[in-house]
Parts: structure tokens; C-alpha cells; sequence
């Protein structure tokens, strides 16, 4: 049975989750951008902090929040 025979036939849907890990690589990148820089994190405190907020409140929001 080779990889594609493998029954990875799934619906190919988006998952609920996807836009919080987007979120938290975006995080990641800015933190590492700024202790890189200068070995100490000062100015992407707000950026991520809104990235977080809007990024992750809005993807909970869009899972629990509408029924």
C-alpha cells in the first residue's frame, strides 16, 4: 500500500484552530525579531499582545461565540 492509498481521504475543512497557531507564529516571530535585535524585548510587547487579543478573541469568538 503505498502513501497515497493510506485512507487520508479527510473533509479537507479548515480547522477552528488554525488562525490561533497563525497567531501565536506571528507572536513568535515578532518576539524573536525584537530579542534579536537587541538582546532584550522592548517594543514588541503591543504588537503581539494585539495580534494576540484580536488574532485569538476572534478565532474563540468565531468557534464558541455563534451558535
Amino acid at each position: 500500500m503505498s502513501m497515497m492509498d493510506c485512507g487520508c481521504s479527510g473533509t479537507g475543512g479548515k480547522k477552528w484552530w488554525y488562525g490561533i497557531a497563525v497567531m501565536l507564529l506571528i507572536s513568535v516571530f515578532l518576539l524573536g525579531m525584537d530579542f534579536m535585535m537587541n538582546g532584550r524585548i522592548t517594543w514588541s510587547v503591543w504588537p503581539v499582545a494585539a495580534v494576540l487579543f484580536f488574532g485569538v478573541g476572534f478565532s474563540l469568538l468565531n468557534k464558541f461565540g455563534r451558535e
